[in-house]
């Protein structure tokens, strides 16, 4: 039986006993029976050590060919121009020294066409990656059939084991993980087009697992990798399967398209992680072109604009983003602030969605976006805490229409808001070039208060002016208002008379309720009598 397989053997990979020009390969110099001694005997000393010679490092056989040290192919099979053999001429005066070995070289390139070794089994070429003998070239021929390699390399009976078997030849000489492992034919990081930008965290994103762009297989045979479900060889390239970080979209949903991958133009379009889904026609590569390397295709302003065009102009990105490490960056979420989705996520902080911060990341009262907005969420001298609603719409959700519009700054009583501000008839404004409110009811506006014309009012107080008495007793009405109605002579003791259910016998607003929720009657929309 053992006969049997070594003529199969013998048949299917071939040896020098193939018919070509070329001697038979026991008249062949081999790289392991002559070759490899006369090079660690006559070069090495050069062309050996860190660095080589002219970075040509003759101490393997792949790097004698060239292809595992210096890129140029210095020993090519069949080519007696080779520049292993041009070197050794007459006129070359640094190796001159070494013309003996020509001879023997040139056979083994031209002749023996750079055999490994001197194998009844194998042909010359069997270690030479680009020889129509390597070993990776004739297993590829059998349809990846690596069983005919476990006959000799290692236990017929067991799946996967190339310890040496009866040849004593492990495959893993060469191949540490064994000839069926990943790494055998591609490396954990090829290097190949984008690959590497892909593969390596980066300033803008963490690395994208390889399953992103192609199935992988848990096993070298699974249909789909190198074999078809039919057993027949799959072709090259790799397909381009687009999973689902891809995919992904915004809320509510922008993608106009699935994610796709051109592999004539080597174009993707529709990709989440360059931006595809979010149209934002500022951005500079949403269409990144997968051999482009080098070319800016991923840097900052590639998958949106700087502010992307649906985004002030003049914001600041951590305003709303924050500075969050690149594994955080492309993750499929749109972090907003804290990334805690709720109003103190972008300002405010804690459970308290009203600056200090705002989303400038200002703390200072003297900040337009900071100024007295903990002044009235907080219950104070005159009245418990006044909504937010009072002043802005509030969002039911982040994305609600109007919030997260482009155009600065925050709307401050626009339509639909202000019930309070607007009580017994007030007209508020807000003017932003000044910091400052006008005609609003708690502040002194309305009809009942029109005609207060006590001295000392104050009823455009300034927004950044806190802790300055911009609203204080006296500054919304007169003690006692002038209006023809209240005595000249009351003091603020008498107030708790007619208005009992506003002020104490001290004329102190009356507050109430548990903290955060407190409740008063005195600027409450109605005059108590």
């Amino acid at each position: 039986m053992r006969a049997l397989v070594v003529i199969g053997l013998v048949s299917l990979l071939g040896g020098c006993q193939r018919e070509r020009a070329r001697p038979e390969v026991s008249d062949c110099p081999t790289w392991t029976s002559d070759v490899a001694s006369l090079l660690a005997e006559r070069c090495v000393g050069c062309h050996g050590g860190q660095p080589p010679a002219a970075g040509y490092d003759l101490t393997s056989y792949l790097g004698a060919l060239g292809s595992g040290s210096d890129p140029v192919a210095n020993a090519i099979a069949g080519d007696a121009a080779s520049k292993l053999l041009a070197v050794l001429a007459p006129e070359d005066a640094t190796h001159a020294a070494l013309l003996d070995n020509r001879a023997l070289l040139s056979t083994w390139v031209v002749d023996c066409r750079l055999a490994y070794l001197d194998s009844p089994l194998h042909a010359g070429g069997l270690m030479n990656p680009v020889d129509a003998d390597f070993h990776g070239a004739l297993l590829r021929r059998e349809g990846w059939n690596f069983a005919l390699c476990r006959g000799c390399h290692g236990d017929p009976t067991l799946v996967d084991d190339f310890s040496g078997g009866t040849s004593g030849k492990p495959c893993t000489g060469c191949h540490d993980d064994g000839p069926t492992a990943c790494g055998t034919c591609h490396p954990a990081r090829p290097e190949s087009g984008a690959h590497p930008a892909h593969l390596v965290a980066g300033a803008l994103e963490r690395p994208t697992a390889c399953g992103e762009c192609h199935p992988v297989p848990t096993r070298w045979d699974d249909p789909g990798h190198i074999l078809l479900t039919d057993g027949q060889i799959d072709d090259v390239p790799a397909e381009v399967v687009l999973g689902p970080l891809a995919a992904r979209d915004l809320v509510p949903p922008r993608r106009t398209g699935p994610p796709a991958y051109d592999p004539a133009s080597g174009r993707c379009d529709n990709i989440y992680c360059h931006g595809g889904a979010l149209g934002d026609s500022t951005a500079m590569h949403p269409s990144p072109v997968w051999t482009a390397t080098g070319q800016g295709q991923a840097g900052c302003g590639g998958c949106h604009g700087l502010p992307p065009s649906d985004h002030v102009t003049t914001a600041s990105c951590t305003g709303c983003h924050p500075d969050l490490p690149a594994d955080r960056h492309l993750d499929g979420k749109l972090q907003l602030g804290d990334d805690s989705g709720t109003c103190s996520a972008c300002h405010g902080e804690g459970d308290d969605p009203a600056p200090p911060r705002d989303l400038g990341g200002n703390r200072l009262a003297s900040a337009l976006g900071v100024g007295a907005h903990q002044e009235h969420l907080r219950a104070g001298r005159l009245r418990g805490p006044i909504a937010c609603g009072e002043c802005h719409v509030v969002p039911a959700q982040l994305t609600s229409p109007g919030h997260l519009d482009p155009d600065p700054p925050a709307e401050v009583l626009p339509a639909g808001t202000g019930t309070l501000a607007r009580a017994d008839g007030a007209n508020p404004v807000w003017e932003r070039a000044s910091a400052s409110c006008s005609g609003v009811y708690c502040h002194g506006g309305g009809a009942k208060l029109a005609g207060d014309s006590a001295p000392g009012l104050h009823r455009e107080p300034v927004w950044t002016r806190v802790g300055l008495d911009e609203a204080t007793c006296g500054t919304c009405h007169g003690v006692p208002p002038v209006d023809g109605v209240h005595a000249p002579t009351l003091s603020l003791s008498d107030c708790h008379g007619c208005h009992a259910g506003s002020v104490d016998e001290f004329g102190r607003p009356i507050i109430s309720g548990p903290p955060g929720a407190e409740t008063s009657e005195h600027i409450d929309g109605n005059v108590d009598l």
